[in-house]
């Protein structure tokens, strides 16, 4: 690991998001087992200032994807929880795959978007995400993101945890650039039954829990991904399982852990499309 991201590692060690999202791999870096997204997320929740750092390290052969949140306060640490395992921020795709962390879009570099929104029906309580993510090559990408809204405050020290999900993932790219894109733009779709349901845009998630306290109601999530880069691939179901969220208050850091796994869509059982 490098040097810079020992604390890092150190602090996800403690955990079990984001966002909505891995890095994939070309040749220049298609040897790299490891990879990491570093950046700021900024912006106002529930009335107060956010400016937080990013750190996130991927596990390219085994999907494993570790998060850190830094410099976040006791109270920001309640409010948040439920939020960064509903987006997973690392990065626009990526993850282990059925040939192991291969780059399925065959990307090199560009340049990703990806907006979300999550919404509490019973509390009225609306959240918007913003991803920007940039990658040239190496086994670094830079992320700024921005959050704005409102989240319900949920107290106490427990953990959050979230079902499984999976999701058919379509990119919007350069005109032209990729003809499967573009004819799917606008019509993204997520698997049913695993915990999405429906049109992606009105997906949800059907429950979480909070500690041992099952939550039942269902927290709407919508999500649009662009990328602007060379030789965008088609799409890929991507599917994340054992998404935990916890709050550590000595390092001011909540932490993030799940499983990200990728399949070409052409692949996907006929079920799940």
């Amino acid at each position: 690991m490098r040097p810079e991201s020992k604390g890092m590692h150190s602090m996800a060690r403690l955990i079990p998001f984001a966002v909505l999202c891995a890095v994939l791999l070309h040749a220049p870096v298609a040897a790299a087992q490891t990879m990491y997204m570093v950046g700021t997320v900024s912006g106002t929740v529930n009335g107060r200032a956010v400016d937080f750092d990013l750190n996130i390290e991927m596990n390219m052969e085994t999907g494993e994807e570790t998060a850190t949140v830094g410099r976040m306060d006791p109270e920001m640490g309640a409010i948040l929880r439920q939020v960064t395992a509903l987006v997973t921020v690392a990065g626009p795709t990526g993850g282990s795959t059925p040939q192991g962390g291969e780059n399925l879009f065959e990307l090199s570099g560009g340049n990703f978007v990806n907006s979300a929104s999550m919404y509490w029906p019973r509390t009225n309580d609306r959240l918007e995400l913003i991803h920007r993510v940039s990658y040239s090559g190496g086994d670094t990408m830079a992320v700024t993101a921005t959050i704005n809204g409102t989240v319900p405050v949920i107290s106490g020290e427990d953990a959050v945890t979230f079902k499984d999900f999976s999701e058919i993932m379509y990119w919007d790219g350069p005109a032209g650039a990729c003809a499967t894109c573009k004819a799917t733009a606008g019509a993204q779709s997520v698997t049913t039954g695993v915990g999405f349901e429906g049109d992606f845009r009105n997906a949800k998630f059907r429950s979480y829990q909070v500690g041992d306290v099952q939550v039942d109601e269902e927290v709407g999530k919508g999500s649009t991904t662009t990328y602007h880069g060379p030789n965008p691939g088609g799409p890929v179901t991507r599917s994340a399982r054992d998404i935990r969220v916890s709050y550590d208050p000595g390092a001011r850091t909540m932490n993030v852990h799940l499983f990200n796994t990728l399949t070409p869509l052409e692949a996907a059982p006929a079920a799940s499309r």
